[in-house]
């Protein structure tokens, strides 16, 4: 019943409380540290007081809060099989760790990530009106667009100069590369995930995995260990 019930419905199948009760079970230290390890985070993280005036130091804890919210719903993902997909939010989650990390480690860094920021908005605002259908977009849309164009301007301030910054390339050449070709992006190794070896080749399995569990579990645990390490350092300098 569960098998079809899992076939019709997919991942919105009552069937991945099932995975989650003996998943739970099978890897209950695993899970138990990750737990600890949010809890700690969430209980400094509420702990943790800055001044609206110092917008470095607020822009690292908003990045903080943010990086441990993902590892928390990561944390969701893995517990019904869906691990792959935690790992799409963990790279995430890392590259708010290199953000945050980085605007402790040199505060001036908060203007380049918002001139980075306007880049952006440059970038897809002379998109939309080259490549969205002229029927799509009004006349005020187009004015409001030019007028991005227009006023702003921005430099380019990646996620690995954020890492460089806060002495986390190593994290960005291991963990945050590795994340992007095994979940985060479109590539072909991606779709290993989908497809299980057999004697005689592979076949196409869609359901709930433990594969690479603990290893997404392990990275989720560090992730909030260094979040733990950041909101103490800014506790330091708020004081």
């Amino acid at each position: 019943m569960a098998a079809r019930d899992f076939d019709e419905k997919g991942f919105l199948s009552d069937y991945v409380y099932e995975h989650r009760e003996a998943i739970r079970e099978k890897y209950a230290g695993v899970f138990s540290d990750c737990e600890r390890i949010s809890n700690q985070a969430q209980t400094l993280l509420l702990e943790t007081g800055v001044r609206d005036n110092n917008a470095p130091m607020l822009g690292s804890f908003l990045f903080f809060e943010r990086t441990i919210r993902t590892c928390q719903a990561a944390v969701r993902l893995c517990e019904i099989g869906m691990v792959q997909e935690a790992q799409v939010l963990l790279r995430t989650a890392y590259e708010t760790l290199f953000h945050a990390s980085a605007l402790i480690a040199d505060p001036t860094i908060f203007k380049k990530l918002d001139s980075h920021n306007d880049k952006e908005d440059v970038k897809q605002a002379r998109a939309m009106l080259a490549d969205m259908p002229a029927e799509l977009l009004t006349e005020l849309n187009k004015k409001y667009l030019k007028e991005i164009i227009d006023t702003r301007a921005g430099q380019t301030f990646s996620v690995h100069c954020s890492a460089k910054a806060a002495g986390m390339l190593d994290l960005y050449s291991m963990i945050y590369r590795g994340l992007s070709s095994l979940a985060g992006h479109a590539t072909f190794r991606s779709l290993d995930r989908s497809f299980i070896g057999e004697t005689n080749g592979y076949s196409l399995y869609m359901g709930p995995t433990e594969n690479n569990l603990v290893f997404t579990l392990s990275l989720i645990a560090q992730c909030l260990n260094l979040s733990i390490k950041g909101l103490g350092e800014i506790q330091n300098r708020v004081q």
